[in-house]
């Protein structure tokens, strides 16, 4: 396993390096000068948020939970349950508990911890970057903005998680776990054919479908990178899975610009233009947009898209892989 992780930092950091040299140097700059500005507070929340993140990854404290909250846990044996860490960057820590009925049938829940370095993210995020700025980015403000955003949605037929059980003191989440990939890992495929499937196709076009529906609901997203979005095939649905900057500020024409920023990082050439006029002609057809406002917003982040593309390979990580990869150098 060490080995496992030591080759996949190196190839990741041969990526990053890569990808500064292919950032401007102003921005370089920019970057560099906020990191050192702001590290005591960085490191801060990246201490506390280990410490909470270990002490979720213990099996007795999983199990306690799910005897505090049997309610919601009904007929599963929490003696059963095991713990599998999930990648997706250091904003928060995913977690797949697996278990078994009562009846000797197995099941499965996604755990989303809030941790204190997810915040710090939202709180500057904005200083450097495009990226809107979050209102309620503190780490009880993002957990009650998932929460509630996702009870909302869903009653407005919008495919999302459903939520089984919260924690508000503790800051956890335990919602469905989707048998699915992510739009992000489908749109890796796609960059390998010259041809698109028709499968491939239906995943884009929901992907159009299901975010202008949550536009036309009244809501914005912000975060809509396609590796928050899970494709269940069977379903013929794409569901929105992060929601924790879920608002019902009007940011919809920088969610589509964010997503199809996405887009331009995984394909090339007629392949990026195809899936680019599905997701936009299907968007369209459950919401009119203005796409001189959406090219804008795609050409302010331009700029960014190295950056953008060292935060999709930061997410091929666990929490604990990366922080131990920052400890060890």
């Amino acid at each position: 396993m060490k080995n496992e992780i030591r080759s996949k930092a190196e190839s990741f950091k041969a990526k990053f390096f890569g990808n500064i040299r292919r950032t401007s140097p102003l921005l370089v700059l920019r970057l560099l000068t906020a990191i050192i500005v702001l590290s005591p507070w960085l490191a801060f929340s990246l201490f506390m948020s280990w410490l909470k993140m270990n002490h979720w990854r213990k099996p007795k404290v999983c199990r306690d939970f799910v005897e505090r909250h049997k309610l919601a846990f009904e007929g599963v044996d929490p003696a059963t349950l095991t713990v599998e860490a999930r990648s997706g960057g250091v904003s928060n820590s995913n977690e797949i508990w697996h278990c078994r009925k009562i009846s000797g049938e197995e099941t499965g829940y996604f755990v989303k911890i809030f941790v204190s370095v997810g915040s710090f993210w939202a709180k500057h995020l904005s200083l450097v970057s495009p990226f809107p700025p979050i209102y309620g980015g503190r780490t009880h403000e993002r957990f009650i903005i998932d929460m509630v955003s996702r009870v909302q949605l869903a009653e407005c037929g919008i495919p999302v998680p459903k939520l089984i059980v919260y924690d508000a003191v503790a800051k956890v989440m335990v919602t469905d776990f989707l048998r699915g990939e992510t739009v992000d890992d489908a749109l890796k495929r796609i960059a390998g054919k010259d041809v698109v499937d028709p499968d491939d196709v239906d995943i884009i076009r929901q992907c159009g479908i299901g975010l202008a529906k949550v536009h036309r609901a009244g809501f914005s997203l912000i975060d809509t990178q396609p590796a928050n979005c899970i494709w269940v095939k069977a379903e013929k649905k794409v569901y929105f899975t992060d929601l924790e900057f879920c608002t019902r500020q009007d940011k919809r024409v920088w969610d589509v610009g964010f997503f199809l920023c996405f887009l331009a990082l995984r394909l090339t050439g007629s392949v990026k233009k195809l899936i680019q006029e599905i997701f936009l002609q299907n968007y369209q057809i459950e919401r009119q947009l203005n796409l001189t406002e959406v090219a804008e917003i795609q050409h302010q982040m331009r700029e960014y898209l190295p950056i953008f593309q060292t935060v999709l390979d930061l997410r091929q990580y666990t929490p604990e892989e990366l922080l131990t990869e920052l400890v060890s150098g």
